[in-house]
């Protein structure tokens, strides 16, 4: 655990070490800085002429044999993969989750417990587009599907997970990670989200576990870096807090249960895997205070913003149109947002997913998590609004797959 009593200090004495790994760290700067310009200036060059920048596959599709695409997909740091459920499957869903919803009086209840969860508390409306519920029988049967076990082993394929005889984590076991719902009504201003990125903000500069990560990055062999190389990615401690992912996820994302394109408040994303080197080294030049890690905060989301990140952030693009039954997934290191407006005619909803594989790391994890299953309580990452303690029609283990159970630690 890291101990933020003393963070100034610490965040002080990193940055002193962090420089010293490098010749010159200014012009390791400047040579990661010249990377992600030419990256930009390509993702602005696609956009203008309106061709494609996200790597699309139709799950159909998926197999081994598609090196150009894998290589895409690790330049980009993002795929969309479609087609995963069926149109009628995917719409049942969504309307059972509707009934759950209704049925169980949860807009009266999160009335009540709004200032419980501090992550979303400068954002919630009279009615909330963000839902703290994770047992719904639709949210179950997302994760412990056949089709998504499918998806997430071959995202997982996509990494390097074996270093120096160790095996990070096993591709072909999945534990799942339980998380929100996002369900985005017509014309809402409230849940637009500024562009960050989750598991760990200061901690990526801070902990040995990250630093570890990001070796090649601080030591001038960023041409090396490989940001689908799972080494030491399970070893990193968070500060714990609420906001805070402890979970090592080779992607995170979502499944849509409803159509959703560009104007209708959804996902923005930077598609540039390494684009955390830009962050990480532009908080270590003399123009940045001390104890300033460029406004990133602790157990907080990662900061990227317009006063130290500007020319990464000319590279956030809106996702292209979904339909129900897609599913999209990113880097944990790609910076993504929220479009501040949904200015579409229908609910823009989805269900968020992650692909979390075998490792010690996530099963410990795992562990904490299926005990608040079995409460029905909220997991251990969120905040303890536990809205779904005497939720009717709530997922029991009565309702999990053998591979459902084993994707819990049960």
């Amino acid at each position: 655990m890291i101990d933020i009593n003393n963070i100034d200090q610490i965040i002080k004495d990193e940055k002193e070490i962090l420089r010293s790994k490098s010749k010159d760290y200014k012009e390791n700067f400047s040579k990661i800085e010249k990377f992600i310009e030419s990256e930009i200036l390509q993702i602005e060059s696609l956009k203008k002429n309106k061709q494609n920048i996200i790597p699309e596959i139709n799950f159909r599709d998926l197999s081994s044999n598609l090196s150009d695409f894998k290589n895409e997909i690790n330049k980009r740091g993002c795929v969309i993969i479609k087609d995963v459920f069926d149109d009628s499957l995917i719409h049942q869903m969504n309307k059972d989750l509707e009934s759950y919803i209704e049925e169980n009086n949860y807009y009266e209840d999160q009335k009540k417990k709004s200032n419980i969860d501090q992550y979303f508390s400068d954002l919630q409306s009279g009615k909330p587009q963000i839902f703290g519920l994770y047992w719904s029988k639709t949210q179950v049967n997302i994760r412990q599907s056949k089709e998504l076990d499918v998806v997430k082993k071959w995202l997982n394929s996509l990494w390097t997970h074996e270093h120096n005889g160790e095996t990070i984590f096993d591709p072909n076991n999945e534990l799942v990670y339980a998380d929100r719902v996002r369900r985005r009504e017509p014309g809402d201003k409230t849940l637009g989200l500024s562009p960050h990125c989750d598991a760990g903000s200061v901690e990526r500069w801070i902990d040995k576990g990250y630093q570890d990560v990001y070796k090649d990055i601080f030591a001038d062999n960023f041409a090396k870096y490989d940001p689908f190389n799972a080494a030491y990615r399970n070893k990193t401690q968070e500060i714990e807090s609420p906001a805070v992912s402890h979970v090592f996820r080779t992607f995170q994302g979502w499944v849509a249960l409803t159509a959703q394109g560009p104007g209708d408040g959804t996902l923005q994303l930077i598609p540039i895997a390494k684009s955390m080197a830009f962050i990480l080294t532009r908080a270590l030049m003399d123009d940045i205070g001390e104890t300033d890690l460029c406004g990133s905060k602790p157990a907080r989301a990662l900061s990227v913003n317009p006063t130290y990140h500007s020319m990464l952030l000319r590279g956030l693009v809106s996702i292209p149109k979904m339909n129900a039954g897609d599913t999209v997934w990113w880097h944990p290191d790609v910076v993504h947002a929220v479009e501040d407006h949904h200015l579409g005619n229908g609910y823009s909803n989805v269900v968020y997913v992650g692909s979390t594989p075998y490792c010690k790391k996530n099963l410990a994890y795992a562990k904490k998590q299926s005990q608040k299953f079995l409460e029905g309580k909220s997991p251990p990452d969120f905040a303890a609004e536990d809205y779904e303690v005497s939720y009717k029609n709530r997922a029991t283990v009565d309702d999990l797959t053998p591979l459902g159970k084993k994707q819990l630690a049960l």
